[in-house]
């Protein structure tokens, strides 16, 4: 199988993934809905269109110019964002009953705002939805290329890792592209609509700490040890040992992978799409964010310092500070969905059921 991905064309490679994955998704998602074309204002469409598109190229420039190397990434598939906006404007011009509710209220949104009109719900979803997509959809594009484009180069260099090499990038490739084909799918033919989105301070910052541009600011300068040190520098190419903690970063890995995978079509940060209970949902309500901070342990092993015992306090105390991070995102995505009672429901069954209550009990 490396083989395969390494010698392969990657676009072949991307679009294979891309399509096996949502394909499938779609078909088993598809359910009836009764068929409401509405005869949409052409103002209010065209309108809306502008604003997605004023949205987009904001978000694009501060990506690019501020996002370093893992925002500049972007600027690889600006032809495929271009040609998707003037897809869009094709579609908005013709026939523009075809684009469903949510552009045209982006566009009274941005109307309300110019004239200085309070929003309506449908509206204030509607733009809070669209800037989502506008901030997220570009960086998981780039990154799902990326990391399949990616493999190619690392493989010769991997040595004995070969496996560990190929598992993340895999992985890693899996997980943006689930991500991507969630920003894609909000229809409701497949009840991937966005119900609500987060609209706090609170909420919107702690997400979007961890992604560029916010992040160069924050999680990959202030918070640099996660990125100071790898666990390959501190073990030899052969032993039982190496090949333990790769398996353990590629197990913690391949269950943040996984938690993407479980959301099926409705994956999206910030937004509540429904609520997820299989999977690694099962064991807890946060698996991603469990198992994502504690492969970045392992990877980093910040408690290991060549400069003495203090420079290793300080590397533990700034990964617990990452860890914090996604701590309050943890916080502020159960306050969002607290408003669903089904979630409700969810977190008390996992409070009794769950794996940490399942832990505590057997230590009583």
């Amino acid at each position: 199988m490396g083989a395969c991905v390494a010698g392969g064309d990657t676009l072949v490679q991307w679009l294979s993934l891309m399509l096996g994955a949502a394909l499938p998704m779609w078909w088993l998602e598809f359910r009836g809905v009764a068929a409401t074309v509405a005869a949409h204002d052409r103002k209010q469409v065209l309108v809306g269109v502008a604003t997605i598109a004023a949205l987009q190229s904001v978000i694009l420039a501060l990506q690019m110019e501020m996002g370093g190397r893992t925002g500049g990434t972007v600027a690889h598939v600006l032809p495929v964002l271009l040609g998707g906006g003037g897809g869009l404007l094709v579609v908005a011009m013709f026939r523009p009953e075809l684009l469903g509710e949510t552009v045209p209220a982006a566009g009274r949104a941005a109307l309300a705002l110019f004239h200085g009109r309070r929003l309506g719900e449908d509206e204030r979803l509607a733009l809070l939805g669209w800037a989502v997509k506008c901030i997220f959809l570009p960086l998981m594009l780039a990154w799902s290329w990326n990391w399949i484009a990616g493999i190619e180069y690392q493989l010769p260099s991997a040595g004995v890792f070969y496996f560990y090499t190929l598992g993340i990038g895999l992985l890693y490739a899996i997980d943006t592209a689930f991500g991507l084909i969630g920003y894609l799918s909000t229809a409701k033919c497949i009840g991937g609509e966005i119900r609500s989105v987060d609209s706090t301070v609170l909420g919107w910052l702690s997400a979007l700490v961890c992604y560029p541009p916010l992040s160069v600011l924050v999680v990959d300068t202030w918070l640099i040890a996660r990125n100071a040190n790898h666990w390959q520098d501190w073990f030899e190419s052969s032993g039982v040992l190496p090949m333990v903690w790769a398996a353990s970063i590629l197990l913690l890995t391949g269950i943040y992978t996984w938690s993407t995978v479980a959301f099926g079509p409705r994956f999206s940060n910030l937004t509540h799409r429904g609520i997820i209970t299989h999977g690694p949902y099962r064991w807890s309500k946060h698996p991603a964010y469990i198992s994502k901070n504690l492969s970045w342990w392992l990877i980093s092993v910040p408690f290991l310092s060549k400069s003495g015992v203090w420079p290793a306090v300080m590397s533990c105390l700034t990964m617990l500070a990452i860890n914090a991070v996604y701590w309050v995102r943890a916080l502020t995505e159960e306050r969002h969905l607290s408003h669903d009672p089904i979630y409700r429901q969810y977190a008390l069954w996992v409070r009794r059921h769950g794996l940490f209550a399942k832990i505590w009990r057997s230590a009583d």
